[in-house]
This record gives C-alpha cells, sequence and structure tokens, in this order.
C-alpha cells in the first residue's frame, strides 16, 4: 500500500521504532546536507539554529534566526542552500523564522521540474 497518498487520520499509528528511525534519517540527512555545502554556506548555517526534516512529502530545511543580521545572511544565500537541497530531495522547502518580534516566518518551496522522457 502506498502511504504517501492517505491522510494523516488515515495512516497506521506511528511506534517508537517509527520515531525512532525517522530521527536517525534526519540526523544523517542533516549530516550530510551541510558536508555538501561549501564554506560560506556552513558559515551563515552556523550562525543560526537550523536543521533539517523529512517529515510530510518534501525534505524541509528550518532556519530560526536570533536577528536581523542573521536573517538578511540567510536571505542572501537562499539560492545557494536550495541548490544543495536538491540534490537530496525533488521537493524541498525551506522556512525562515525571523527574530521575535520581527514579522512572521518565510516558507519557499522549490520542486525540480520533470524530466521529459523520450
Amino acid at each position: 500500500m502506498n502511504y504517501f497518498y492517505l491522510r494523516p487520520e488515515d495512516l497506521p499509528p506511528s511506534t517508537p521504532v517509527d520515531d525512532s528511525l525517522q530521527r536517525k534519517l534526519d540526523q544523517a540527512v542533516t549530516r550530510y546536507f551541510y558536508e555538501s555545502c561549501d564554506r560560506l554556506t556552513q558559515t551563515v548555517l552556523s550562525r543560526t539554529g537550523w536543521y533539517l526534516t523529512t517529515c510530510g512529502t518534501a525534505l524541509t530545511l528550518i532556519i530560526v534566526c536570533a536577528d536581523r543580521r542573521q536573517n538578511w545572511e540567510v536571505l542572501k544565500y537562499l539560492p545557494s542552500l536550495a541548490k544543495y537541497l536538491k540534490e537530496f530531495a525533488p521537493t524541498t522547502n525551506i522556512r525562515i523564522y525571523p527574530p521575535p518580534g520581527d514579522g512572521t516566518s518565510l516558507e519557499m518551496r522549490f520542486k525540480l521540474p520533470m524530466m521529459s522522457r523520450l
């Protein structure tokens, strides 16, 4: 059965083993993503609170910025972040949380185009 298309309430219940495997997958993808980034992108990420999650239908990079300077740095590196993320999944999201009191989060979705078949 393909669970990808089922609504959350129709999915089988999650077990502690499922949760553990999900965390291990997230940790592995996070490590490989960070290692694939160039040194400047790694520096920008290391100055923020960030993590990757594979929950849902897309790989999502979540970045929490402590101040406006960090937020601006992350925004400048969006193309670079998207480039590295697309190596791991065809559909990715980047969600950026600004400093407290500076507005709402920004979420961008990146989807690779379908390859044409000859």
